[in-house]
């Protein structure tokens, strides 16, 4: 699913003048708060439940550069559910060619904020997720 569309903004980039990486992770953050909010995670639910899901590992692969001025799409896609984590997919395309420009994995934990520990994911966000998940014909 689509998580996230914005150009580079000149404040993106760095001394070689390209997307730095900070801005590349940046968006992964950004669009797994699209995810979080697409299971019914969003800001109420996140002030309601003081629980959220966490970064914990990234892997990233960055293919070609992107400058300033360079509007992309970033679509998420969820790989693998567990007990306290989940592990998505990201893929970032440059919307003037639609060359695939940056892949990223990363695993989430499900985060109690008030007691700072992971928890178990609940079954309404699992069967969310697992709808998700099942949504999408490319899930390999």
């Amino acid at each position: 699913m689509e998580t996230l569309r914005r150009p580079v903004a000149p404040r993106d980039c760095d001394i070689l003048g390209h997307m730095n990486v900070a801005a590349y992770i940046d968006a992964v953050s950004d669009a797994m708060f699209a995810v979080q909010t697409a299971i019914g995670l969003d800001r109420a639910a996140l002030a309601a439940t003081q629980r959220s899901f966490v970064a914990a590992r990234i892997e990233a692969d960055y293919r070609a550069e992107m400058l300033a001025g360079d509007v992309f799409t970033l679509e998420s896609r969820i790989l693998h559910i567990g007990t306290k984590s989940a592990r998505f997919a990201h893929r970032m395309i440059r919307i003037g060619d639609g060359a695939t420009v940056f892949a990223a994995q990363n695993v989430s934990v499900f985060f109690d904020l008030a007691a700072r520990r992971a928890v178990a994911i609940p079954d309404d966000l699992r069967h969310a997720l697992e709808r998700l998940k099942e949504e999408d014909p490319d899930e390999t």
